[in-house]
């Protein structure tokens, strides 16, 4: 009996390895994959006061425009969790926990829009608040936020929306 227990210990113990070493795997290819991908902004200089600032958003992830599902693993994008989102006149500063901050320049946001669900999130129906904007010249890629107050959640929709409004705006006059 004991021979059995044993041998099935290290069995399971096997898979966990197995499991754990694939993952590890996928990740690294994952980042040779991504390799092109340029790495966020960091925050400019001067920033000054945001016109409107969250303390507790969720970071969900970054994915390539289109592929909702495929992570964006380029550090500080990689991992989620809780963060900051301010609302400047030239942009949007992300400090993501543990991680550094980045800038979304205004002039590389495409649209603001929001969205029920993406890699490891479902929530309810225009849960999540998606930045779709250009990483870099080539790609385009979509941020997700959760903000679990509906009236801060609206009232951040509506920060970024008069911001790219506002500057497409006077890109037209």
């Amino acid at each position: 009996m004991p021979t059995t227990v044993l041998l099935t210990t290290v069995v399971i113990l096997g898979c966990c390895a197995a499991v754990l070493l694939l993952m590890l795997f996928g990740w690294r290819h994952r980042m040779r994959k991504q390799r092109d991908i340029a790495e966020p902004p960091q925050l400019p200089a001067g920033l000054g006061e945001p016109l409107y600032a969250l303390d507790d958003v969720h970071y969900v992830a970054t994915s390539e425009t289109g592929r909702a599902l495929e992570r964006i693993v380029v550090p500080p994008l990689a991992y989620r969790g809780r963060a900051t989102v301010e609302v400047h006149p030239s942009g949007v500063a992300i400090g993501i926990s543990a991680a550094r901050p980045f800038f979304i320049p205004v002039d590389r946001i495409e649209t603001i829009a929001r969205a029920q669900a993406t890699i490891d999130r479902a929530v309810e129906r225009d849960g999540l608040l998606v930045i779709r904007w250009h990483i870099d010249p080539d790609h385009s890629v979509e941020t997700y936020f959760r903000v679990v107050h509906p009236g801060e959640r609206q009232a951040l929709l509506d920060a970024l929306t008069s911001l790219i409004s506002h500057t497409h705006t006077q890109e037209h006059a």
